[in-house]
């Protein structure tokens, strides 16, 4: 009888035991600063801590597109979460295998000298430039990003879904009110991004595009994701590589935009925001507060200008998860 009860003191000691150890798991998914994946193949994420930031930029900023305005403060009410890095073609992949997810086989894509062109037989899998599993996935339109966030609901139970224009900028610029979260001089970008440098210039002689610099040591492809330094935050590749697609709606201005930092939404929308700049993008572009319409670049093809079915090998993603 001694003997049975010792065994239901120490089977009881190993349940508390086990009940303290997941508590303070789950409190640390919710600590700012900590990273976790949701399962093996998930995107590691980091926890954004609250607070405010002024969203958009000033009239005196170099740069500035009227889009940016008017300047306005946004309070982040609760700490949530992002994926540290650009969603991969290696995650993208493994939704792709489980839900049997088409993506189109047809994207915009670097053609030389004259821009891009929509080209059938280029998707994902295929983006006219090298890729391996570590880079950002490109040629997803904003259904895409938006079936792999539901996919990633189902897979974790955890709400999972594209973050807001206001919670982007809020964490591109982790604290800064600077052009860039390391500054306003853009001459340090290379060491942060992967934007239209010297090797880029090299590669594609005689195109439009608008070089810095400095070398980032990639031309037209994508980067891995993290090659370049963090932010504050903790985040990589906030500043070029490829524009990452939000929730909102694009409007032409900030008027009346939610002060808490929500996402403006329309039903029908055919226009969503995109943040970051890309690998082709001017480095203005890459600016925190710089914000675009989806629907980029691209002959060949009029029927792509909704941003629900559009691709271009410019559009990635990166997701944001609400904390319960």
């Amino acid at each position: 009888m001694l003997k049975i009860m010792v065994q239901v003191v120490v089977i009881s000691a190993m349940v508390v035991a086990f009940n303290v150890s997941a508590a303070e798991a789950a409190k640390n998914k919710t600590r700012p600063g900590a990273t976790f994946h949701d399962c093996v193949d998930c995107p590691e994420m980091i926890v954004i801590p609250a607070g405010s930031a002024l969203i958009g930029s000033a009239e005196s900023e170099v740069g500035r597109l009227p889009n940016e305005g008017p300047l306005h403060d946004v309070k982040i009410a609760k700490p949530f979460a992002i994926s540290k890095f650009e969603v991969t073609r290696g995650e993208y992949a493994l939704f792709v295998r489980e839900t049997g997810h088409v993506s189109g086989n047809r994207c915009v894509v670097w053609t030389g000298a004259r821009g891009g062109e929509a080209v059938d037989g280029k998707s994902w899998q295929d983006p006219n430039f090298a890729q391996n599993d570590d880079h950002p996935v490109v040629c997803t339109s904003w259904n895409d990003a938006n079936d792999y966030v539901s996919w990633l609901r189902k897979k974790t139970g955890r709400p999972y879904r594209l973050l807001s224009e206001a919670e982007w900028e809020y964490a591109a610029r982790a604290g800064t009110t600077t052009r860039y979260s390391f500054g306003d001089d853009a001459k340090d970008i290379c060491k942060y991004a992967n934007v239209p440098d010297v090797t880029a210039k090299d590669s594609v002689r005689g195109s439009p595009w608008l070089y810095t610099d400095c070398v980032d040591g990639y031309g037209v492809q994508t980067s891995p994701v993290g090659t370049f330094a963090a932010n504050a935050f903790g985040l990589h590749d906030m500043h070029g590589n490829v524009w990452e697609w939000t929730q909102d709606c694009y409007q032409d201005s900030f008027t009346g935009a939610p002060a808490d930092g929500s996402a403006r939404t329309e039903p029908s929308c055919k226009r969503h925001v995109v943040r970051g700049g890309s690998l082709s993008a001017p480095i203005q572009n890459s600016r925190s507060a710089s914000r675009y319409k989806g629907v980029l670049e691209g002959r060949g093809d009029e029927k792509l200008e909704d941003s629900t079915i559009y691709h271009n090998f410019n559009l990635g993603l990166r997701v944001g998860l609400t904390l319960e």
